[in-house]
């Protein structure tokens, strides 16, 4: 007997999680636009500002969920600690972030996870390996750091 997640014999993709991936998204209007802002500016690399905009968020949340901007704002920290030059709390940090969202994957409020959870262990394996003080050049950084990704 097929699942609900056949049709016609056939696996259809799993279902989007809105928050906890059993209820639907349920946050404010105002929580999905300091969010998305919140998006824009990791991605732009606005490291710290992202991490304060998620901060709030993180703090106001009570649900599990939270742990998805928690887990998104340990990583744009990381990456403002690799970038200033503090390895130690970069690795610390992307490998926190990466397990905050490890329950969410693949998919929560419209950002695919997976594709940032991996990408931040990625570039945290790459850093790792690097010898003390050496610094990855910009191009390879560039093409290292993780990526917001909305699937919708």
């Amino acid at each position: 007997m097929p699942d609900d997640r056949t049709r016609n014999g056939e696996e259809s993709a799993p279902p989007e999680r809105g928050g906890n991936g059993r209820t639907p998204d349920s946050r404010s209007p105002d929580e999905i636009r300091r969010f998305h802002r919140a998006l824009a500016l990791f991605a732009a690399g606005a490291w710290f500002t992202c991490h304060e905009v998620l901060e709030h968020l993180w703090l106001d949340e009570t649900r599990p969920e939270r742990d998805v901007y928690k887990g998104i704002l340990q990583i744009a920290v990381g990456l403002l600690h690799e970038e200033n030059g503090n390895r130690t709390g970069a690795l610390r940090l992307l490998e926190r972030g990466a397990r905050h969202l490890a329950p969410f994957l693949p998919v929560t409020f419209g950002v695919d996870l997976a594709a940032l959870r991996d990408e931040a262990l990625r570039l945290r394996a790459v850093l790792a390996a690097l010898p003390p003080g050496q610094r990855l050049d910009a191009g390879r950084w560039k093409t290292l750091l993780p990526r917001v990704r909305q699937t919708g």
